[in-house]
């Protein structure tokens, strides 16, 4: 599946970035990149990005940064119940192209075309880089114009000076024009999320990404650093959360709902991911709710 082309930045006139925030019950669930960079704060959510050629799951307290022409979704999972509904996550979009020409004007451009560059691969922030950029853009969503402005520089003055960080694509990608990994690891985590409630085939998914299984295995742990086996149990962990949520639910239900062919097998993944078992889990969420 190829990634769409979007606009990040539309009706806005010459201006070069803009700041929002998101309020959505499913972030964009469509593979797709822009000639916009995006630095995203994510406070409350969870669920699976997919940036470039990289998948891994993703919590809430989450900053990343995607350089222009790098295909991403993320897929928010609802595994957590939220404590701030009305808001999920805060998104910076800036043109480099635009910043970069308004920049030469008024300071020495090389630091930032190397982050530029470095970013084509996505990034993800830690520490106390993470701590300063968060404040930026909690005081910059209300801000009058003139006070973004200084923000934008702000966080760009951070960003260009930190190593706390992390590259998360294997590959870069430039001018919108994805590698055909990418598009193979895309193509399995849309496979596996239209059909993780029924029966999973590895034969399958080796045949989308046009690979032997044995070849397939070793491709998709390169690049998401797990088993594809325990991507999938993820993936439908991720669903039960959801379904526990809701008190009518059974487990036993929930656990045939999610793809999951035995109660013991269910009980069983599911405390080897989230900790604890799925009778506790909805206990403590019955507990919150009171």
């Amino acid at each position: 599946m190829r990634p769409v082309y979007t606009k990040a930045l539309s009706n806005l006139g010459n201006r070069i970035f803009e700041i929002r925030r998101e309020n959505c019950d499913k972030y964009l669930s469509e593979y797709h990149f822009h000639s916009e960079c995006q630095l995203t704060y994510i406070f409350s959510g969870n669920g699976q990005r997919c940036i470039g050629d990289h998948l891994e799951d993703f919590e809430s307290d989450e900053l990343t940064f995607i350089g222009p022409g790098l295909p991403h979704v993320w897929y928010n999972a609802h595994g957590n119940i939220s404590h701030e509904p009305s808001e999920q996550s805060i998104t910076l979009h800036f043109d480099p192209e635009a910043l970069l020409s308004f920049c030469t004007l008024l300071v020495e451009t090389a630091p930032l075309h190397d982050f530029l560059e470095r970013s084509r691969q996505g990034m993800l922030f830690y520490g106390q880089t993470k701590d300063a950029l968060k404040k930026i853009l909690r005081k910059m969503v209300g801000a009058s114009d003139m006070q973004k402005t200084a923000y934008l520089f702000e966080c760009l003055a951070t960003l260009l000076h930190t190593e706390e960080y992390a590259v998360l694509s294997n590959k870069s990608y430039s001018n919108g024009s994805p590698r055909k990994d990418g598009e193979i690891i895309f193509s399995i985590y849309n496979y596996v999320f239209e059909n993780f409630n029924n029966e999973i085939s590895l034969e399958e998914a080796a045949k989308l990404a046009n690979l032997t299984k044995p070849s397939f295995c070793r491709f998709f742990k390169a690049h998401t650093r797990k088993t594809f086996s325990k991507f999938v149990n993820e993936v439908r962990i991720n669903e039960a959360c959801r379904l526990l949520v809701q008190d009518e639910n059974q487990i036993t239900n929930i656990a045939y709902a999610c793809g999951f062919n035995s109660l013991p097998n269910f009980n069983k993944f599911f405390k080897s991911i989230k900790g604890i078992t799925p009778s506790d889990y909805k206990s403590k969420l019955l507990m919150n709710k009171d």
